[in-house]
């Protein structure tokens, strides 16, 4: 409908609202510093240095300078403009290549099996269809290559707090309001645009018809939020032996 705004173009107005003051939680005594490194730690415990990695999803650039800086070939991309302005501004170097995707992606601009590796962190619970995103994850990788993505842990008591909360804040009349406290705002858009709240058994699934299949982590991921990690592959046979599905990944 003329007028109306999508989950998508929310994504987009939040996280460009968020760009000017991102870079500084990824600072030595900002909330997403642990994050960081514990993100660095599994790619590098699954990925090779030097390989291709697009890091889907980029926000500001951290882990993917980051990344570039140790050795790899990284590609970031995202949706938000002033995020990716932010992220280039910071690569003084040239290190790593930045792209925009449209907010209403269907195709990565990659060509079929050219990545090794493809992290998502914070990003699945946003896109409208987290299957899509997945298959395509699968298309861009090389056989043997990994997705690393982070979703909302559905078992931490932070997101049972949250349903209440999300249900109310998703209601056309009634809901909540955050009248002019702008961190609330925020904070109740977010619950608006996270849509996809799943377990690791869902998740995994949905990895597997997209023709990923799960693998143990090797590095423990215990962000400071209700995070879970979650490590797919392409695998090198597409007709070889399969992983069990689990929540405990």
């Amino acid at each position: 409908m003329a007028g109306r705004r999508t989950n998508v173009d929310l994504v987009q107005t939040l996280f460009d609202s968020k760009a000017a003051g991102w870079s500084a939680k990824y600072a030595p005594d900002g909330r997403l510093t642990g994050r960081l490194a514990q993100l660095a730690g599994a790619v590098g415990a699954q990925v090779r240095v030097g390989e291709d990695l697009l890091d889907l999803g980029c926000g500001s650039g951290e882990l993917a300078r980051h990344l570039a800086v140790v050795g790899y070939r990284v590609v970031g991309c995202d949706i938000a403009p002033r995020m990716l302005s932010q992220a280039a501004a910071a690569d003084s170097a040239g290190t790593v290549t930045w792209l925009r995707l449209d907010p209403r992606w269907q195709a990565l601009p990659f060509a079929a099996a050219s990545l090794d590796a493809v992290v998502a962190a914070s990003v699945l619970e946003y896109v409208p269809d987290p299957s899509a995103v997945l298959r395509e994850c699968a298309r861009v990788l090389r056989p043997g290559g990994v997705l690393l993505c982070t979703v909302p842990d559905v078992a931490h008591a932070v997101r049972w707090l949250e349903c209440p909360l999300a249900w109310a804040a998703r209601r056309p009349l009634g809901g909540v309001s955050a009248g002019g406290w702008p961190r609330l705002a925020n904070y109740l858009t977010y619950l608006r645009i996270s849509r996809h709240r799943r377990t690791a058994r869902w998740w995994n699934a949905t990895g597997r018809r997209a023709g990923l299949l799960p693998v143990p982590c090797l590095t423990a991921v215990k962000p400071r939020a209700p995070l879970r990690l979650l490590t797919l592959t392409r695998p090198e046979d597409s007709s070889g032996s399969t992983f069990s599905t689990s929540d405990s990944t």
